[in-house]
Formats: structure tokens, sequence, C-alpha cells
């Protein structure tokens, strides 16, 4: 069973603990985060060790990393922490939930995260250290850089590309044949028909909450 460390100690990287053990992906033997980063000296029984002692602790041969960082700050911190660990010689391995549907003709860099239910078609190409949410959906010759997430029952429609750090809110559509420049925000339930620049925000129509109706009028 191979050896796996989580890079990062939040949420993500404890939900990420829990997908390996229920998978049985492999075993996971430690946590690691920069040094300044670390409140805990273990984490579920398992020990939290600095970057800066990863090399010193597990060679490169031993280990596979896995990404534990999620999408604060549009993932420049999962960016900084991927780089930094690749200059030390790690790879990641990439996480695939047994019931994610990927065809065989999909290219996948490393240190993606690829949860329940996620469905990427054929001639997609996705680089590396994304995290796809359970019910995501990647479709046909779609581009997908590095660093972006997409969240809960996101679509993406053929013939997208979708540059670096971007972020595609749960229940979001993005359309075909259209390009998100880096670091776009698409909101929850939105939808993206035309390309998009850079640092780009897109939010669905105003959700209101009704204070002239109760429920029960209603059903």
């Amino acid at each position: 069973m191979q050896k796996l460390i989580i890079i990062g100690n939040g949420s993500y990287a404890r939900m990420m603990n829990r997908y390996i053990d229920m998978t049985e992906f492999g075993e996971t033997v430690a946590f690691a985060v920069d040094q300044i980063y670390i409140q805990e000296q273990q984490i579920d029984g398992l020990p939290v060790i600095s970057l800066e002692a990863l090399a010193g602790d597990y060679s490169q041969d031993e280990v596979l990393l896995i990404m534990g960082i999620g999408y604060r700050k549009m993932s420049n911190i999962r960016r900084k922490v991927y780089e930094t660990c690749k200059s030390f010689g790690y790879q990641f391995a990439n996480y695939i939930h047994p019931t994610a549907i990927i065809e065989k003709n999909v290219t996948l860099g490393e240190g993606n995260n690829i949860l329940e239910g996620v469905i990427i078609e054929e001639s997609v190409s996705l680089g590396n250290a994304n995290l796809l949410y359970g019910g995501s959906l990647i479709a046909h010759e779609t581009a997908v850089g590095d660093f972006n997430t997409f969240s809960v029952k996101a679509v993406v429609a053929g013939c997208t590309v979708i540059r670096h750090h971007c972020f595609i809110g749960a229940a979001a559509t993005i359309k075909d044949h259209i390009v998100l420049e880096d670091y776009v925000f698409v909101g929850a339930s939105a939808y993206a028909s035309k390309s998009m620049e850079k640092y780009s925000v897109l939010v669905p129509s105003e959700s209101r909450i009704l204070t002239d109706k109760k429920s029960i009028d209603l059903l």
C-alpha cells in the first residue's frame, strides 16, 4: 500500500485523510505544513511535521504527496506550497474517488483531487493541483490549467478553456467554446455565457427572502 503525506493541516486536509481511509487509497503517514502554521503535533493520531523537515524525515522515493490545501486566496496558497514541495523533488498523487468516471484518453497532471461522482469526458486535459468536488462535470475537449477549483455539481461544457486559479461555484455552469482567463470567480448557480478576462467575477441573479410570504402559502 502506497505511503502518503497530506500537505496541509486544515479542514480540507483532514477531509482528504478521511477519503483516503474510506476508499483504501493508501496509507497516510503524516501531515506536513509550514512550521509557522503548526498548532498541534498530531491530527487523527498522525504526526504533523514541517515542510522544512519533510525531506529529512521522508525520502522522495518513500512517499507520495496528497494536496490538502483548499481554495483560499484563489488558490495562491495551494500553488505556493505545491511549488515548494516540487522544488524538494516530491511527486503528488492524483486522488481519484472510485465512483468518479474518467475517460481513458483524459490527460491528467498531478496533485488533483477528484471526488465522488465527478465526470471527466473524453479528450479533456487537466493540469496540476485542481480540486473537483462531488458531482462536478468537465465535458469533452476542455482544457483545464492548474490550481482551479470546481465546487459541488459545477458543470463545464465542451471545448472550453479554463486557465489557472479559477473558482467555479456550486451548481455553476460554464458555456461551451469560451475561455476563462486566470483568477476568474464564478459564483454558485451562475451561468458563464461568454469568455471572461483575468480577475473577472460573475454572480447569479439575486436570491431574495420574501418577507410577505410564508412557506405554507406556497406549498
